[in-house]
């Protein structure tokens, strides 16, 4: 997952807020979002070169995501999907989840990480120290620390910001991340693609676009459309529906 964008708390009746784009490479075998056989709890695409996820939620009112950092090298070789179904899975709430995972953190892949339990919406990466729990807005996340910004990730604020003040819906949102103006201004190709925030480049791209909706009254929507990688593929769009479960 290569931007998140998320709006917390910041709307009269939605808790949660969440627009993103998985950008990866297309021969990486992938299953789309749905909610997994042996853990019916979570509902998530899966990675299936090593398990874990980049963006899923829980019928109990978790969610968490992840994208990579692209320009640290990496510490660890623990997969950093796995953060995803760990946190999903636990019944940690999130400070404590994330308390034990600094002192783990060193151990995976150079990662950003967000996860929210419902009360509480928490961040951290592998090349900073600590963690933080985010205050009521809009945070746009991409392949760079939290604390750092760049030209994608401020459009990206602003382009949130917007659509968050006007039709919110999922059509507006998933509109919102099929953009593909440039925000690098370079004559290398693979700059100005990975630039994009929707990203088309030879065999890499971004493969597919998740909207979540948490309200305050319990309802959960997600969104997952799948882009087509080769001229055999059709685009898909899936919605899922469910009422959170207090007591999963």
């Amino acid at each position: 997952m290569c931007l998140i964008l998320l709006s917390w708390q910041n709307a009269s009746e939605q808790a949660l807020t969440v627009a993103a784009n998985r950008d990866e490479f297309f021969q990486r075998p992938t299953l789309a979002a749905n909610f997994w056989p042996e853990h019916p709890q979570i509902l998530a695409g899966r990675d299936l070169e090593f398990g874990g996820s980049w963006l899923g939620v829980s019928r109990n009112g978790r969610f968490a995501a992840v994208t990579n950092l692209r320009e640290e090298m990496a510490t660890g070789d623990r997969s950093r999907g796995n953060l995803v179904k760990d946190f999903l899975l636990s019944s940690q709430n999130s400070d404590q989840f994330f308390a034990q995972l600094e002192l783990e953190k060193s151990q995976y892949r150079p990662f950003n990480f967000i996860a929210s339990d419902g009360d509480r919406l928490c961040y951290t990466n592998n090349v900073e120290p600590t963690w933080r729990t985010l205050t009521a807005g809009i945070h746009a996340i991409g392949n760079i620390p939290l604390s750092d910004e760049n030209e994608k990730t401020k459009k990206g604020y602003a382009d949130m910001s917007a659509v968050m003040t006007g039709k919110k819906d999922h059509d507006a949102l998933l509109n919102m991340l099929q953009d593909m103006t440039p925000t690098m201004n370079t004559d290398e190709e693979i700059y100005r693609a990975l630039s994009c925030r929707f990203v088309k480049f030879e065999g890499y791209g971004t493969r597919s676009s998740s909207i979540v909706s948490a309200a305050k009254n319990g309802q959960w929507d997600v969104w997952e459309k799948r882009y087509a990688t080769d001229a055999s593929q059709q685009e898909t769009l899936q919605h899922f529906s469910f009422i959170e479960d207090s007591g999963a």
